[in-house]
């Protein structure tokens, strides 16, 4: 991967990470509201999904950082993995009355 100059918020990096992080978040979300029964929990299928990517993308850039692998972890990555599971998550909720 070429390096990104700090200053560069939105660069092809970040806007893959936003839009794997959109699909991944968009697809969880739709899957545990038709695997959960009960309504209560499908409520919290939102809530749960977004904690998951937020994790998740934090845990993959720390693994980047500690692993000497070539790899390094950036914050920007991690600011758009959240963006990305935001957005991914309110467009399937927007979308739930039609897919489900």
């Amino acid at each position: 991967m070429p390096a990104v100059p700090p200053w560069e918020l939105l660069s092809f990096d970040t806007a893959a990470h936003a839009f794997v992080f959109f699909v991944l978040a968009a697809l969880s979300y739709f899957s545990s509201v038709r695997q959960i029964r009960y309504l209560w929990r499908q409520r919290q299928a939102f809530a749960l999904v977004l904690v998951e990517g937020l994790l998740l993308g934090a845990f993959i850039e720390l693994l980047q950082i500690t692993m000497d692998l070539g790899r390094h972890g950036e914050w920007s990555d991690v600011i758009s993995d959240g963006i990305g599971t935001a957005a991914g998550l309110l467009l399937a909720r927007a979308c739930r009355r039609w897919w489900l």
